[in-house]
């Protein structure tokens, strides 16, 4: 933490400095923005707007997660890379999103319970009110002759229409009333419907990011445990991606991954899951679907994309043939749920270790 921590002791004692001098805004702005500089070189990123709003985040915003998500990168590598990056700020974002989607959820259901309030409330009002004029109804027909004499029809008919006028306004205010919850609640779905799907998609590639994943994850897990039914996951990582950004550029990296991607979606319908897991990575649930299968699977996606020969397009620079490794485990219902994630990830750093672009099933021989 050794990283980590002389940042933020410099954050801190800066902090104290402005808070002796009385500067003007523009100058804390500057400082501030001396310190993202100073950040970004600390840490060895360039300076590119993801890497600018992490380092931002970090210095002066309140995002824990972030700020612990960025420690533990520092503690364990000595510096950030743009894969790290990306990791961090796609999961602290989908995080936030998350909290972004409940507090939705809880304006939609003040409005269904403001809506159900007023239809209680009518409802009531219209029982006192059919209540007053059965009353006078039968008020007016118990009369004696002698006493009906005295009270004209007119005036009679004045009586039941007054109950009756109150009545049609009321019940006029609770139907604008219901009118508007409506419509507001209309609305409310469709925000609510943009935000789950901004919410659950990775914005590069378009696909599920890591928290839909784990929706899609969880469910397939319940059922293959009650349809008795076989499951595998694949973990997929781009070979020397590194050094792709590192060589071409971080906007030749991104396309190279959108590439990928496009090329892993089909696994992205029916019984298969596909997901951005972070950086370079991707992961598969495949579903009623043995270790061997989805290895025939994968293989054929990846030979397909072996056998391309990609150009930058910003300067005709040739970067070569893209290639994955994939490690493959299958669920098995007497152990923890996730360790079958674990055994994925350790069968595809077998994968890497043995010369990269193979699939690899955890557990197989060779």
């Amino acid at each position: 933490m050794k990283l980590a921590a002389s940042i933020l002791a410099g954050q801190g004692a800066a902090a104290d400095d402005e808070a002796q001098q009385d500067s003007v805004h523009e100058n804390i702005s500057r400082q501030q923005y001396m310190k993202v500089i100073s950040f970004l070189e600390q840490v060895q990123l360039d300076p590119l707007p993801d890497h600018y709003r992490l380092a931002w985040e970090y210095l002066n915003g309140g995002n824990n997660m972030l700020r612990d998500a960025v420690n533990g990168k520092l503690d364990a590598n000595g510096r950030l890379s743009a894969e790290m990056v990306a990791e961090i700020l796609d999961e602290c974002e989908g995080h936030i999103k998350v909290k972004d989607l409940n507090a939705l959820v809880a304006e939609s259901e003040a409005l269904l319970t403001g809506g159900f309030k007023m239809l209680s409330k009518s409802g009531k009002e219209s029982e006192a009110y059919a209540d007053a004029l059965q009353s006078r109804l039968d008020w007016m027909r118990d009369l004696d002759p002698s006493e009906q004499s005295d009270m004209p029809i007119e005036a009679q008919f004045q009586a039941l229409m007054k109950i009756t006028s109150q009545m049609m306004k009321s019940t006029r205010k609770a139907s604008q009333s219901l009118d508007q919850s409506t419509k507001q609640l209309t609305a409310m779905r469709t925000r609510l419907d943009e935000a789950n799907t901004k919410a659950q998609r990775d914005q590069l590639t378009g696909l599920p990011n890591r928290w839909a994943f784990e929706q899609q994850f969880s469910a397939a897990i319940i059922r293959a445990k009650e349809r008795f039914e076989p499951l595998s996951v694949a973990f997929i990582d781009i070979d020397h991606f590194k050094s792709v950004n590192d060589t071409h550029g971080h906007e030749a990296g991104d396309r190279v991954l959108q590439l990928v991607a496009k090329h892993l979606d089909r696994f992205g319908r029916g019984n298969c899951h596909l997901a951005r897991h972070g950086g370079e990575e991707f992961v598969i649930v495949l579903e009623n679907t043995s270790t061997a299968e989805a290895k025939e699977q994968i293989d054929v996606v990846r030979e397909d994309l072996a056998e391309r020969s990609l150009v930058n397009r910003d300067n005709g620079s040739s970067i070569g043939k893209v290639t994955f490794s994939a490690g493959i485990a299958a669920f098995n219902p007497s152990e923890p749920n996730r360790q079958v994630l674990r055994n994925a990830d350790a069968a595809l750093y077998e994968a890497k270790n043995s010369g990269r672009n193979q699939v690899r099933i955890f557990g197989a021989a060779g």
